[in-house]
Order: structure tokens, then C-alpha cells, then sequence
């Protein structure tokens, strides 16, 4: 009993944790602006088929990577849930990739979670496509031309509020001729 006891506790405690890939705990979130592009990608949709990095040229998207055991990676969904409302039928993309995660039941948990927005299975590899990925959530905002215009390490109070102002600075950009 006392051993179920300390599992218990600890898991409560990681899942309140931001957890890196690699072990490292992140307090804080963190967002960086730089101007990559993403690296080429396919990646399997749970809810059928694959998708591609070049299926998102010409649209503003935010991609969340995220893992379904990590609590402030689940506290965001609510979050994206919105802003994937609020563009609806904008040029605009809200992804979530889902990593790090046990490959079965994936589908049926992304439903428990009421992801309303496309999401895609890591599939070992995916995270390379995207650079700096060093902890969960991280969510990566992405212009029209495939470039990666912000990086978000980690949970915070505002950060969708911020993605939004990205969002629409990036669809108020001219296209680059």
C-alpha cells in the first residue's frame, strides 16, 4: 500500500511538471522567435491518412506537440480547442502531434481529451522536423511559407493569447514574392 502511495504522489508531481524528452525538468515557458523552416514530415492522422509538411504551405499553422500523459500539455487543449473555433475556415492550421506517448489507445485517448483540431502520431522522427524541441508541450507557430516564426517551451498563462497576436500578424503579412 505504501508503494502505491509513493506512485501516486510521484505521478501527480511529473504530471504538474513540464517534462523534457530527456528528463529535465522545465519550470518555465519560454518563446523564441526564429525563422527555420520546417523539416520535411509525414505523419500519420489518427483519424485517417497522413499528412505531410507540405499540406500546410500557405497557412498560418500552430503546431502542439504534446504527450497524453503530461498535465500541462492536457490543461492546453481547451486552449487550442478555441483558436482552432476561431479560425475556422481562415488560412490557418492548428496540429496537434502527438509524442512520446504509448502507441496504443492513442486515438482513444485523443478522443477522452476532446481534441477538436487534426492531430498526427509521432513516429520516432518528428520531432527533427521541428528543431529545439525540448520539453512538452512545445508549440510551434509557422508562417505561410513553411518557415517557423515562434517557439513556445512549455506552459504559461498567456501563451494562447500570444499565439493568437502571432496568428494574426502572420496573416496580416504580404506573402514574400
Amino acid at each position: 500500500m505504501r508503494q502505491l502511495y509513493s506512485f501516486a504522489i510521484i505521478t501527480v508531481i511529473v504530471g504538474t511538471l513540464i517534462v523534457s524528452p530527456s528528463g529535465a525538468q522545465v519550470t518555465r515557458a519560454k518563446s523564441d522567435t526564429v525563422k527555420d523552416t520546417v523539416g520535411n514530415f509525414k505523419l500519420q492522422n489518427i483519424a485517417g491518412g497522413s499528412m505531410t509538411n507540405g499540406d500546410f504551405k500557405g497557412k498560418v499553422t500552430v503546431f502542439d506537440l504534446f504527450a497524453t500523459w503530461c498535465g500541462p500539455c492536457i490543461s492546453e487543449i481547451p486552449k487550442f480547442n478555441k483558436l482552432n473555433e476561431a479560425y475556422q475556415g481562415k488560412d490557418v492550421a492548428i496540429i496537434g502531434i502527438v509524442t512520446a506517448s504509448p502507441g496504443r489507445n492513442i486515438a482513444s485517448r485523443v478522443q477522452q481529451l476532446g481534441i477538436k483540431y487534426p492531430v498526427l502520431v509521432d513516429d520516432g522522427n518528428a520531432l527533427t522536423a521541428f528543431g529545439d524541441v525540448e520539453a512538452f508541450p512545445t508549440t510551434i507557430v509557422v508562417d505561410k511559407q513553411g518557415k517557423i516564426y515562434k517557439r513556445y517551451r512549455g506552459a504559461a498563462p498567456n501563451k494562447q493569447e500570444n499565439i493568437k497576436k502571432d496568428i494574426e500578424r502572420l496573416l496580416s503579412e504580404e506573402p514574400a514574392g
